[in-house]
């Protein structure tokens, strides 16, 4: 009987958490569908009139298609890029013979996690615009592949560790080589983890503003849709009325992917918590 009660107190719990989360999802929604004064004077209450107007005003007016396959175009590169090579790290130091040398490998390579992004974007910077990469697609991907391998690379080495060595030394008793033995042992076990990294890379790219407005400022031809949202806000007014339903046009593909791909990111974060 205490424990009926207890999950059932739990769950209730769970609902009101659940709410609070959603809670400015809610209020985006309801607004989206409002003009500038009565969002204003009635920021709590539903719509007077159920419309897509504002919709299509901000999708024609701040050109989203272009900026939607900017953003598409930044995600999917990225995050091929660090799937392609975050693997090939992670092995090399999990396997190196020398502890020394994989030991100085990992910390070179995780050593950006722990220093914040701002504290050295303005050398960042003056380090792109020597090679002419401000204002480029090329010099934000460079920069965005560069701040996710290194998440990528500790998550996969510890994953790797997880793998027993007597798959690779038997391949390697059967006279296969280095190559043959990521690609056909290690890459395919790899599988679970690697999504869990699409999944978190991918999200990660989608809602990337202070990058994006680094590097490609405020040329549209490059923007992302996170960056040029905030062209509906400044010191003197914010346009409601498009940076809403900009807001929620934005959200919707990276809610449908998440709700989609959330069970591999459990999947892939379990297989590699029960050693061998």
């Amino acid at each position: 009987m205490k424990k009926a009660i207890l999950s059932k107190g739990i769950f209730a719990i769970t609902i009101v958490l659940s709410l609070f989360w959603l809670m400015p999802l809610i209020f985006i929604f309801m607004n989206s569908f409002k003009g500038d004064a009565e969002i204003i004077n009635h920021f709590l209450a539903l719509p007077k009139e159920w419309t897509l107007q504002y919709y299509v005003a901000t999708w024609n007016k701040f050109n989203f298609p272009l900026l939607l396959k900017n953003t598409i175009f930044y995600t999917v590169t990225t995050t091929v890029m660090v799937l392609l090579f975050a693997p090939m790290a992670s092995y090399f130091i999990a396997r190196s013979r020398h502890m020394l040398v994989c030991r100085i490998s990992l910390l070179l390579m995780i050593l950006p996690i722990m220093v914040p992004f701002q504290t050295y974007m303005i050398s960042l910077t003056k380090f792109l615009g020597g090679f002419h990469l401000i204002g480029t697609r090329l010099g934000y991907i460079s920069v965005t592949v560069g701040l996710l391998l290194p998440l990528a690379v500790y998550i996969i080495y510890n994953y790797i560790n997880t793998i027993p060595m007597t798959l690779e030394e038997s391949a390697y008793i059967d006279g296969a080589n280095i190559f043959q033995c990521y690609f056909y042992i290690i890459l395919p076990l790899l599988r679970p983890i690697l999504t869990t990294v699409l999944v978190l890379d991918a999200l990660s790219t989608w809602n990337d503003v202070i990058t994006n407005q680094l590097i490609v400022g405020t040329k549209m031809s490059s923007m992302n849709i996170q960056n040029a949202l905030y062209m509906f806000f400044s010191v003197q007014s914010t346009d409601w009325s498009h940076a809403l339903p900009g807001t929620m046009m934005s959200i919707i593909p990276s809610l449908l992917f998440f709700l989609v791909m959330q069970k591999y990111i459990v999947t892939g974060i379990t297989a590699g918590a029960v050693k061998g």
